[in-house]
């Protein structure tokens, strides 16, 4: 059998069953964007049902979906990392190294295993909300559809950024050889770092570069800061920053062996 067929097939044995990966990792990717999105649309709908109190302005496609972009994106990652790392407990990297000779197969699979699970976890979140939303704040949310020029984007953009990822987080795990270390490390980056670097000096044109804030541009999401390209530039960029990640994990595991 093909090696990376070979390791895509292993780590799909080994992650079945009650994992961290089916019992918290993916149904936080799901469930956490899903409750934030409609906790808030829900309060914006109260507020606007208010006669002559508060104006609330209707949200468009445009803006209804940045929480599964940077929870079930970012999260899509963990999961790839936390796989990959994995794979130092117990002495099952040795084993791994015997039944896989390529290293690199080893990471191929974990990316192709990830990946296609990230995108189809991202598509799946992704449609129930812009279905949902209008449905559950008819007033504010109306405008929301997955037919108009944004929703198509969206389709296609979320989990080709999900698959990307997958192959960020298992370049991270390779790295760090530590699954709370490899989590920590995308966690911490995703919510901290990229808005941490606003105030720093000249911060804000430092963030134009950040690979999420390119991701949610490139989706076509209205975003306080616009990167010094477009959003098809921008998806290049973000794909490109997580495959040299990938890549460098490659290239490390290599020498290494």
């Amino acid at each position: 059998m093909n090696p990376t067929l070979r390791s895509v097939r292993a780590e799909t044995i080994r992650t079945g069953g009650p994992s961290r990966l089916w019992t918290v990792v993916v149904p936080a990717a799901v469930l956490v964007p899903v409750v934030i999105t409609f906790g808030i649309a829900l309060i914006a709908e109260a507020f606007a049902r208010i006669p002559g109190q508060i104006s609330v302005l209707q949200v468009t496609t445009s803006n209804a979906a940045y929480w599964v972009i940077t929870i079930t994106v970012t999260l899509v990652g963990v999961a790839a990392a936390d796989g990959q790392a994995g794979e130092n407990r117990y002495g099952a990297a040795e084993h791994t190294r015997v039944a896989i000779r390529n290293p690199w197969a080893v990471l191929v699979g974990r990316w192709v295993f990830y990946g296609a699970l990230g995108a189809a976890v991202a598509a799946a979140t992704l449609i129930v909300v812009l279905c949902a939303l209008p449905l559950i704040a008819p007033t504010v949310y109306g405008p929301v559809s997955m037919t108009d020029d944004v929703g198509r984007r969206l389709l296609w953009t979320v989990p080709l950024l999900a698959l990307f990822a997958a192959g960020a987080g298992v370049g991270v795990g390779a790295l760090t050889r530590s699954p709370l270390g490899a989590t920590g490390a995308i966690l911490v980056w995703a919510f901290v770092v990229e808005t941490a670097a606003g105030y720093l000096p000249s911060g804000a044109t430092l963030q134009r570069f950040l690979p999420m804030l390119n991701a949610v541009y490139a989706t076509g999401q209205d975003t306080v800061l616009v990167p010094p390209w477009g959003r098809a530039a921008a998806l290049l960029y973000t794909c490109s920053v997580f495959t040299a990640i990938f890549l460098i994990a490659v290239v490390e595991r290599t020498i290494r062996k």
